[in-house]
């Protein structure tokens, strides 16, 4: 009766010390506020090794209503596209509102004048605000 009691309380023990374990790691990543009124602005890309090759050398312009306008160093304008947010706060780019497709980037960081994206491929891409 003692080996029961005994056994019962190790198998409750290892079940409790499995549950607390396996809720901690679910929230080990820490939740990012993101105040997203800060990315409109204009703003360009900071050359980095491994930064994905179509984001170099062209400023972006974030407006209130979800458009990006990408345009090249020299002010000329390469195109729009448009952008809108999750629920996780990441960013989905489009080619205009009613597209389907897109492509998610996870916000790192977003600050006064400092954005740093994750693209799906783990690309860290850097932007800095334009004065």
């Amino acid at each position: 009766m003692k080996n029961l009691i005994i056994g019962l309380l190790v198998v409750a023990a290892g079940a409790g010390v499995f549950f607390l374990l396996k809720k901690k790691k679910a929230g080990t990543e820490p939740v990012i506020e993101i105040k997203k009124d800060l990315i409109i602005g204009k703003w360009k890309t900071d050359a980095q090794p491994g930064n994905d090759s179509t984001f170099k050398d062209y400023q972006y312009e974030f407006s209130k209503e979800g458009n990006i306008v990408r345009s090249l160093n020299d002010s000329t304008i390469a195109d729009s596209v448009f952008y809108t947010w999750d629920k996780e706060s990441n960013l989905e780019w489009k080619k205009n509102a009613a597209d389907t497709t897109s492509v998610l980037y996870k916000v790192v960081q977003l600050t006064a004048d400092s954005l740093q994206l994750l693209s799906k491929d783990s690309s860290v891409i850097q932007f800095t605000r334009l004065k």
